[in-house]
């Protein structure tokens, strides 16, 4: 879609010009892009309540992105009445379809209990479903619950395993709490060395 290129290259008016059509036909891929350019163009182009629109037809559509970006409204109150089950609603949607950031924001919902009943069980199995997918703090939060023993059996070595998928995707939580781990020998050999080497890389 060139529409993509426009946006990555900054040309938000390009961007606009090229989506609205394919939205007004009912591409929920469309309507989502628009509903993002809408939102991040310069101020003179800028039309949050637009892009509210959009993500919304999106959503209904099914588009997970749009879901997810739903649910961020919703649990943000941007532009909206904060309202945490309706949050929670287009968190669920979106996770169910298999989007990460969507499983990692439901995941939070029930770790904190925001909108749900609290459930560390639960959580644990959404995290695990981003962390999969190569979601960064999905894989920081699936290996803190490994580490602690929090809604799933205690196991070091699987914590050191996820802590370490997300450093070497570039976090830097992530990186700091492997320096912990090979300092102390956390389900892993200490290693003064590592743990050096991460320390140094997160931060």
């Amino acid at each position: 879609m060139p529409a993509i290129g426009a946006l990555r290259l900054g040309d938000h008016a390009q961007a606009i010009d090229a989506l609205q059509p394919l939205a007004r036909q009912g591409s929920a891929e469309a309507q989502y892009l628009l509903g993002v350019a809408l939102e991040s163009a310069p101020e003179e182009q800028r039309d949050v309540a637009a892009a509210r629109d959009w993500y919304l037809k999106a959503a209904q559509n099914g588009n997970a992105s749009a879901q997810n970006q739903m649910g961020t409204i919703y649990y943000t109150g941007r532009g909206v009445e904060k309202d945490l089950a309706e949050a929670l609603r287009w968190f669920r949607a979106s996770a169910e379809q298999g989007n990460p950031q969507g499983q990692f924001n439901l995941a939070m919902r029930y770790l904190d209990g925001e909108g749900v009943a609290q459930n560390a069980v639960e959580a644990v199995g959404w995290f695990r479903r981003g962390a999969e997918q190569g979601h960064g703090w999905a894989q920081v939060y699936l290996g803190a619950a490994l580490q602690k023993g929090v809604g799933v059996r205690r196991d070091l070595a699987a914590a050191h395993d996820w802590f370490l998928k997300a450093a070497e995707g570039g976090n830097k939580p992530a990186m700091k709490e492997l320096s912990r781990i090979y300092q102390l020998g956390l389900g892993v050999p200490a290693d003064e060395a590592k743990s050096r080497l991460w320390a140094e890389r997160g931060q």
